[in-house]
């Protein structure tokens, strides 16, 4: 399926096997080859000098009988057949050689002289081997029996980013393309190139190289593939929302040899997708909704300190909650962790994303998700940072004016880690809608829901008990030996509570009310509260960057058992003064009550507005010589103009003719319409997939990260019958 396996476009084409597998390979000789008195030895080789390493290399006397049957851990090599001056050979690779670009050579005893062999030794200097993991074999720890699952996280091509918030679901199709031309060789240098260019036994280990690719796939300690960059400001390079494909990025990577500028974690997720399906590894890209980022080592939970100043209410954090956060899951066997109590088989976590440092790099996993699952914090690598990242609570302090303590006010032990999500093993490209809310049970997005694999049912007592134990395994690893079960104090809670109605499903360039409910939950006292909403500008990862609107309501009264509605509307401009922030709000309702601190009380709720999509449509199929036209139309929804837009496409369709990779277009007016004709021919790889996709993307200053799909089947060229 690998472009670079056919010699095509001026390119030789390179010899690329899965280790555990044999081979054909066809000698020929100067003369007929002697089986009697010549022998041959064939000699394999990692790297660019001979190292004495059993693992690094081989040498070995091919078996002339033809009755050798060779062990999966063993070199091998045996005549199948003979004609004239070529000996045809099959070669069996080890399912436990190191990956990697391998020389080979040949040497042949050609006569014998003064009781000496004469060795003759020809060098295959014209290209490499290129030797990769098998999910197939199942000597190979990548082995993968479901073949669905393969399929799909091997050899699809193609699949899904999901992100935005779990009430508000968004998905765009990517373009992983880990069959084109460059790939494997980019993939392949990214593995030299985290273990210094030098190679080691520990290249056969998947668990040691996708540690590598989630280091090397960002450029935070070893100029990485991708700067991270969440400021907004994207000069000198290209916004994280305009890709649309790993393909450019590793290309253009090999090409400047620099940091691809920028990337956020959906695309650190989707390259290291690329990488490790190149290489062998099975590889899916994994969202989490209501994503925690745990900074310190004190505690499990996600922790919030308010304090009142006046009228108003402060809030101190280190930690953060986003409303998605984007890794991987590899999947592999884990001899190394096993015990005969318990297995760590299966899918790892890694993330490439740069958060916090593990082991002096920014570089997370793997960590086994049964591992997760089990609160088993002190297996695999970085498990207690997922752990927090899927499970834990989300804790509010009162720095107390009366007590002069920081107290416990309030504990959300089911808001963290929602909707955990993947595409599902359709093995094809995506073309399901773009959007759909979870709460509501819109799910047409081929979405497989992984959160049982993370954690129990939210609330049980299994649950509870594993969260227990983790925060006390998380503070013994940090030498913390005190019992947080005997530490934690009962919540205290007033007698005002808030109540936020979720969002309607509101489109960008639309005004939008939000509705806030005040309750006094007392059954005696009257209570006199000031009522302070805000709607806030604010990123995906936890960042409030402004306000967009706010009403303050003083002395409100509230008998026991009342409840009053307060709205706050944000106009059109408004709503998009700030398209830098992706349309990411929170709305945040503060009350402060007059007779006692205790009662105060605050709730926020993260939400999105959509964006309309880029419409593409076209013929339903094609042959890999056709030309094929697809129309793309977009319309402005908001009501000023579209300035500095521009469309990029990937996947699995080369551009022809005018048609280019990235476009600069035309501003488009308020409430008008774009359109063009992309013309476009199949690529060739990868070879013997039926079907080839394209991912759109449109970007533009006021309203980024608009995204379309196309793909059709491919068919197999007509028969031309030829008449006299």
């Amino acid at each position: 399926m690998y472009a670079c396996a056919k010699g095509t476009e001026g390119r030789d084409a390179e010899l690329v096997l899965r280790r555990g597998q044999d081979f054909k390979m066809t000698i020929t000789f100067d003369r007929p080859y002697d089986i009697k008195q010549n022998d041959i030895t064939l000699m394999f080789n990692l790297g660019d000098d001979y190292k004495p390493n059993k693992s690094l290399n081989a040498s070995f006397r091919v078996d002339e009988t033809g009755a050798t049957k060779y062990k999966p851990k063993c070199w091998g090599a045996t005549v199948i057949g003979q004609k004239g001056n070529s000996l045809t050979l099959s070669v069996f690779v080890p399912a436990t050689v190191p990956i990697g670009e391998w020389e080979f050579a040949v040497q042949t005893i050609v006569d014998v002289k003064d009781g000496k062999n004469i060795v003759w030794q020809y060098d295959h200097t014209a290209d490499a081997i290129d030797i990769i993991f098998n999910p197939w074999c199942k000597e190979d720890w990548v082995y993968m029996e479901d073949d669905v699952w393969r399929t799909e996280t091997v050899l699809n091509d193609n699949g899904t980013q999901y992100y935005g918030t779990y009430s508000k679901v968004g998905v765009s199709a990517w373009a992983y393309n880990q069959f084109s031309y460059g790939i494997l060789d980019a993939a392949l240098h990214l593995v030299r190139k985290s273990y210094g260019f030098q190679a080691t036994p520990a290249m056969a280990s998947p668990v040691k190289v996708c540690r590598k690719i989630a280091q090397i796939v960002n450029s935070s300690d070893d100029d990485g593939v991708l700067v991270g960059n969440w400021t907004g400001k994207y000069a000198g390079g290209v916004a994280p929302s305009t890709w649309v494909g790993s393909e450019n990025i590793l290309l253009k990577y090999m090409k400047t040899g620099k940091p691809v500028r920028y990337g956020q974690c959906w695309v650190f997720s989707a390259v290291t997708t690329t990488v490790c399906r190149a290489i062998g590894l099975p590889c899916r890209s994994v969202t989490n909704y209501s994503s925690a980022h745990n900074t310190d080592m004190a505690r499990l939970s996600i922790d919030v300190i308010k304090r009142q100043v006046g009228r108003k209410i402060e809030e101190v954090r280190d930690d953060s909650t986003w409303n998605f956060h984007v890794w991987n899951e590899v999947y592999m066997r884990r001899p190394d962790l096993n015990t005969d109590a318990m297995k760590y088989d299966g899918w790892q976590v890694i993330d490439a994303t740069p958060q916090e440092r593990s082991d002096g790099v920014y570089v997370c996993g793997p960590a086994p998700v049964v591992a997760v699952k089990e609160g088993h914090l002190d297996v695999g690598d970085d498990t207690s940072f997922v752990y927090a990242e899927v499970n834990a609570d989300k804790v509010e302090w009162t720095n107390s004016n009366q007590l002069n303590a920081l107290v416990e006010t309030k504990r959300y032990r089911n808001v963290i880690g929602k909707c955990i999500s993947t595409h599902k093993p359709t093995g094809k490209p995506y073309v399901s809608s773009s959007t759909g809310n979870l709460m509501t049970g819109d799910d047409r997005m081929e979405r497989e829901d992984l959160t049982k694999c993370y954690k129990y049912e939210e609330g049980s007592v299994k649950e509870k008990e594993i969260y227990r134990a983790a925060e006390r395994k998380f503070r013994l690893m940090n030498g913390d030996d005190s019992d947080p079960a005997k530490a934690a104090a009962q919540p205290q809670t007033g007698n005002l509570d808030i109540e936020i109605e979720e969002i309607d499903d509101i489109t960008v360039g639309s005004p939008f009310t939000c509705k806030v409910k005040v309750k006094n939950t007392g059954s005696k006292s009257l209570r006199t509260a000031d009522v302070m909403l805000k709607v806030m500008y604010k990123t995906y990862f936890d960042a409030v960057t402004g306000i967009a609107a706010e009403s303050t309501v003083d002395n409100v009264k509230l008998r026991a058992g009342d409840c009053k509605e307060f709205t706050i509307d944000v106009t059109r401009e408004e709503a998009c003064e700030r398209p830098e922030d992706e349309f990411n709000f929170e709305v945040k309702a503060d009350v402060i009550c007059w007779e006692d601190e205790r009662d105060n009380a605050t709730k926020d709720l993260d939400f999105r507005l959509r964006k309309p999509d880029l419409t593409l449509s076209g013929p339903a199929t094609c042959t890999l010589s056709d030309t094929i036209r697809v129309e793309a139309s977009f319309k402005n929804p908001l009501s000023v103009p579209l300035t500095g837009c521009s469309v990029s496409l990937a996947g699995g369709f080369a551009p022809v003719g005018i048609t280019k990779e990235t476009m600069e277009i035309r501003n488009i007016g308020p409430g008008k319409s774009w359109s063009t004709t992309l013309n476009l021919c199949p690529k060739e790889a990868p070879r013997g997939a039926k079907a080839r996709a394209v991912c759109l993307g449109f970007d533009s200053k006021e309203l980024p990260d608009v995204t379309g799909k196309f793909s059709l089947e491919l068919v197999e060229e007509a028969a031309v019958k030829i008449t006299k």
